[in-house]
């Protein structure tokens, strides 16, 4: 994907974004963002049994929408949406539920073992844009 001004510095700020899928319909929802850099490999976890994940399962192509510096302006990354290993699932899914609950590292002891209902959604970023409303 080509270098776009300011995407990076957009992107590092945004918390919380949409990802659109194309499944039946188009659907857009919240999604944390826990990635830094949008020219690498994105990752968002989830649960298996949910209508993103069935959306991709027909149709991979996926959009990822967050602010851009100005009032209307956004940007886009269009991206291709895969599912990680059950290795990956499991390495990352540990740092991923403490993010949400720091104070409990000492205290909670997490599970390693493989969970059949989690999956990490990965997403290639192909082409970005800056969109002006």
């Amino acid at each position: 994907m080509d270098k776009l001004a300011g995407l990076e510095d957009a992107f590092k700020k945004t918390k919380v974004l949409f990802m659109t899928t194309y499944g039946e319909k188009k659907t857009s929802r919240q999604m944390t963002n826990y990635n830094t850099n949008p020219y690498v490999q994105l990752w968002f976890p989830t649960e298996k049994d949910t209508q993103k994940v069935k959306d991709i399962e027909k149709n991979n192509a996926i959009t990822l929408t967050f602010p851009g510096e100005n009032r209307g302006e956004f940007y886009e990354i269009e991206g291709e949406a895969s599912f990680a290993s059950d290795e990956e699932v499991t390495a990352k899914w540990e740092w991923w539920w403490l993010y949400w609950h720091p104070a409990q590292k000492d205290r909670f002891w997490f599970p390693r073992e493989h969970d059949e209902r989690r999956v990490i959604i990965n997403v290639k970023p192909v082409k970005a844009k800056l969109v002006k409303r």
